[in-house]
Parts: C-alpha cells; sequence; structure tokens
C-alpha cells in the first residue's frame, strides 16, 4: 500500500516537473522524485543490499538538494547585487 502511494507522489511530481516554468519550482519537484525514489528502492529491495542502495541514494539527493540550495542563495545574492 505504501509503494503505491510514493508512487502516486513521484508520478504526479513528475508530471508537475514538466509543466511548471518555474526553475526554483521544477527543482523542488525533481527533488521530491528523489527522495520518492530512494524511499521505494529501501521498501522495495527488502535486502540488506537494498537498504545500501537506498541509503546511498537518499544520501546522495540530500547532498544534491543541499548543493542546489545553496546556488539558489549565491543567484539570489547576484540578483540583488545587480539591482
Amino acid at each position: 500500500m505504501i509503494e503505491k502511494i510514493i508512487g502516486i507522489i513521484v508520478i504526479l511530481m513528475a508530471v508537475r516537473a514538466f509543466i511548471t516554468k518555474n526553475m526554483v519550482e521544477r527543482v523542488l519537484y525533481i527533488n521530491v522524485i528523489d527522495f520518492g525514489l530512494s524511499a521505494l528502492i529501501a521498501i522495495y529491495i527488502n535486502t540488506p543490499f537494498g537498504f545500501i542502495v537506498g541509503s546511498t541514494f537518499f544520501i546522495t539527493s540530500t547532498i544534491s538538494s543541499n548543493a542546489i540550495a545553496y546556488s539558489f542563495k549565491l543567484l539570489k545574492k547576484d540578483f540583488e547585487v545587480k539591482k
């Protein structure tokens, strides 16, 4: 049951990522997809290796989302200075 709920959320976020024109919103939707996929990997592959793969995907998703947030912060500073 939980796999279906997470799958539906991932599909909805994928559709929203394709529809939206705002880059910041698109990155947020893709970030939700990343975290949803890591949860699906960990739940679906019910072995220690599945846990390792899901954990690795989760950690790399977290690092990438932090890098994206930091980049947006720097871009915001650049736009504020130019105004």
